[in-house]
């Protein structure tokens, strides 16, 4: 009898001390843990709560403001890149904790399951804050190519500008009493031709290039193709118009100096119409980056819509004028018509296009309608 007691008493100090080595320390919970078994705990919950807080943090506080500049992108994922570098040592500490605190627990207890359950959790956060700054940094990217596409694009319709002026001012200010001062002039008007056809297609390629970070059915996809529209067209009517000065000149026509005055005339308010017509556009395009469509808007584009049915009005004027020196069958005094017929059509299509807005932003606005 004394040598069975004596064998059980050695199985429960063996099963002891194998349970010693490689099983749980304690029962089920926190209680009756040893001073080491606390002094891993307290780590633990010291390095999970520290995680915990700065998960949190990133999730939901650490934020960038919808106007933010692309500056003010880089400098805030510079610090996302920071924090998530911190979170990723952070949790290297935590599992290290959690590695050590775990052989002291009863790997059936509440504890253990609560434990490994946060160790998975904290994975898939990291894994989870690792995938958005993926998609971060490729907004970053996209911003700034985006960013240099428009800058091209900006500098081209400058320089399209700039040429167009100065070939509207030299025709503008043309005097030719001979047909020596209309030679001269041809071949300086074919020269900032030459100059602005190069120009304008240079942004037209600057669009294109710009037109691809927008989705094809999007209003600024739309808005970048309409203006290049309208460049290829000013290309063509600017070829269009160096043709007929050619022609004029082949053919020997000196033009009358009040003829060529009220040419002139016309020319420079039809060109005024066109940059007005540009202006214009832009600033309906504006419209495209508002919040929210708003009355000082809607003024601004009322203002701008008079201007330009005021300079419509006149170049129809200057046009007029120009038809009693031209043969009623000729294509100046057809050309002349269209313009005209033109200008009414795009004007009514403005005013109707204005009438839309202004009935959208009276839906938005009752009460402001009703005080108007």
């Amino acid at each position: 009898m004394s040598g069975k007691r004596s064998l059980f008493g050695l199985l429960i100090i063996a099963a002891l001390l194998i349970a010693g080595c490689t099983g749980t320390k304690t029962m089920a919970g926190n209680n009756g843990l040893s001073a080491d078994g606390q002094s891993a705990l307290k780590d633990y919950q010291k390095y999970s709560s520290e995680l915990k807080d700065e998960i949190s943090y990133m999730k939901f506080h650490y934020t960038l403001s919808e106007n933010a500049t692309l500056d003010e992108y880089k400098a805030w994922l510079g610090g996302y890149a920071e924090k998530l570098d911190l979170c990723r040592k952070m949790y290297n500490d935590t599992s290290a904790a959690s590695k050590k605190y775990l052989p002291y627990l009863n790997n059936s207890s509440e504890e253990y399951r609560n434990v490994t359950s946060d160790d998975a959790i904290f994975q898939s956060d990291i894994e989870s804050l690792n995938r958005s700054y993926d998609q971060f940094a490729d907004y970053l990217d996209l911003s700034i190519k985006r960013a240099t596409a428009l800058g091209k694009y900006t500098q081209a319709m400058n320089e399209t500008y700039d040429a167009y002026n100065d070939i509207s001012s030299f025709a503008g200010g043309a005097k030719v009493s001979s047909e020596e001062d209309y030679a001269s002039f041809l071949d300086g008007f074919d020269r900032k031709a030459q100059a602005y056809k190069k120009y304008a297609g240079d942004a037209v390629k600057a669009g294109e290039e710009y037109q691809q970070f927008f989705d094809p059915e999007s209003a600024e996809y739309a808005a970048i193709e309409e203006n290049n529209n309208a460049l290829i067209d000013s290309i063509r009517q600017c070829e269009a118009t160096y043709t007929k000065y050619k022609m004029d000149y082949d053919n020997g026509m000196a033009a009358k100096s009040a003829a060529q005055s009220a040419f002139s005339d016309y020319v420079d308010k039809a060109g005024k119409v066109s940059a007005m017509k540009t202006e214009l556009d832009g600033y309906r395009n504006t419209k495209i980056a508002l919040d929210k469509l708003d009355r000082s808007w809607l003024d601004g584009y009322r203002q701008k819509l008079d201007a330009f049915n005021a300079a419509c009005n006149d170049a129809i004027a200057a046009g007029d004028a120009c038809k009693q020196y031209l043969n009623t069958t000729s294509s100046e005094y057809k050309s002349i018509d269209d313009n005209k017929k033109n200008m009414q059509d795009t004007m009514a299509a403005y005013e109707e296009n204005y009438k839309k807005i202004e009935a959208t932003y009276r839906n938005l606005h009752p009460l402001e309608s009703l005080k108007r």
